[in-house]
């Protein structure tokens, strides 16, 4: 079957087809150069010094560090490290009692 009518058939771009024959059909297995690596010693020094304020660690990590780095990204490490401790509750859960007055 040719190149061009496959493209067609599967909704492609023929350079698309043309690019996955010469993979044999695999996945390419890419590496991502870009991917930010942080000491999580480093994170945790900070975060104690910083006294857990994310917002501060971020800053910190910039100017003094020079490390640019996502706060989404961020977040995710010190959760995933986890260095917040446990999770706070929003609030706590009050009966609901019909005719009583709310507080």
């Amino acid at each position: 079957m040719q190149i061009r009518a496959i493209g067609r058939q599967l909704r492609v771009n023929r350079n698309t087809v043309r690019d996955i024959i010469k993979q044999g059909g695999l996945s390419p297995q890419t590496i991502r150069v870009d991917k930010i690596q942080i000491d999580p010693d480093l994170l945790t020094k900070l975060y104690v010094k910083c006294t857990g304020r994310i917002q501060r660690i971020h800053e910190k990590l910039t100017e003094e560090e020079g490390i640019i780095i996502g706060y989404s990204t961020l977040t995710r490490m010190i959760r995933e490290l986890e260095l917040g401790g446990t999770k706070k509750s929003r609030c706590g859960k009050v009966a609901d009692e019909p005719g009583g007055n709310a507080a």
